[in-house]
């Protein structure tokens, strides 16, 4: 491993936001970049010395059963494929290769913040000039959306965040319009911006219940929301059926429908095209020894990714 980004899925799991492990101790992580040191006799996808995206979308090769780590003869449990570690086995179909002269800091965040927010926008909202588009939720997936959504020129692009610096990344990625929902009612706002319509695609990179809730009631009807970020397992949400029965639709989307196969090369060459600037996603790049003070810093108000280098 070279590099591996610091997702909310693994925060969530160490808060124990999603349901109770019944595999402690684990190894975490699930987006990185590095170089193959060897293979199995029936992989063909990549060979020794190859650079790599690890992720943990499906792509295409052998789904291979999780390895069995020990250290001090105790068991560390493991899946597919984790990055806090700096060697990792995986299975074929969780590595992408990728150009030998990557930058390999951006290429980590291609395993999940990039897949996900860019591919919401591309293979599932299918954003249109037309359209009004509201991002909840301004981290590494929301901001990853919003470059994406300017690439489609949509009519509004609007940013809802409560912390200002993100916020202030939004509006440097594109945005339109920002919303910190501390200081105006977001659902006032958007129906202001949209003349009472509301927004046709709101993507919700937020699992906050009560975000969830103001990105549904701001949907036009009809018009569609995408829940992207992961909200607590046990949580609930309330909406109007009456709108849903209007065709305001509410769905989800699992990493952005990303195939990383055909979506990790296409996202890098928009990246080394100038299309998405993507290392302006780095917010802070420390040592591995330091992985519990980059933990501390994305609890709290830094946006965009930290990002471990091993």
């Amino acid at each position: 491993l070279s590099y591996s980004g610091i997702c909310g899925k693994q925060l969530e799991e160490m808060d124990g936001r999603g349901g109770s492990d019944p595999y402690l101790p684990h190894l975490l992580g699930h987006e990185g970049s590095g170089q193959v040191i060897d293979v199995g006799p029936a992989v063909r996808k990549v060979i020794p010395g190859d650079t790599v995206v690890l992720h943990w979308r499906k792509g295409s090769g052998i789904d291979s059963a999780s390895p069995l780590y020990t250290r001090n003869e105790m068991r560390v449990n493991a899946g597919w494929v984790t990055t806090f570690n700096e060697f990792s086995v995986v299975a074929e179909n969780r590595v992408t290769a990728i150009p030998h002269d990557s930058d390999l800091l951006v290429a980590a965040l291609l395993g999940c913040a990039v897949t996900t927010g860019v591919g919401v926008i591309f293979n599932a909202a299918a954003v249109q000039p037309h359209d009004t588009v509201v991002i909840y939720g301004c981290g590494g997936v929301g901001l990853c959306a919003i470059q994406a959504a300017r690439l489609r020129h949509p009519r509004h692009l609007i940013a809802v965040d409560v912390n200002q610096q993100a916020l202030t990344l939004a509006k440097e990625f594109g945005a339109s319009e920002l919303i910190n929902p501390l200081e105006m009612e977001v659902i006032k706002r958007v129906r202001e911006i949209t003349a009472g319509r509301g927004a046709s695609k709101v993507i919700v990179c937020s699992g906050q219940p009560q975000a969830i809730e103001t990105a549904i009631e701001t949907t036009s009807i009809p018009g569609e929301c995408i829940l992207v970020g992961v909200p607590p397992k046990d949580s609930s949400v309330r909406f109007v059926p009456h709108a849903v029965m209007h065709e305001r639709t509410l769905r989800g989307s699992l990493g952005g429908d990303s195939f990383p196969d055909r979506d990790i090369p296409a996202y890098l060459a928009l990246h080394r095209e100038g299309h998405l600037r993507l290392d302006r996603l780095v917010s802070r790049v420390e040592p591995f020894d330091n992985i519990n003070k980059l933990i501390e810093e994305m609890q709290g108000e830094t946006p965009g990714r930290c990002v471990i280098k091993f």
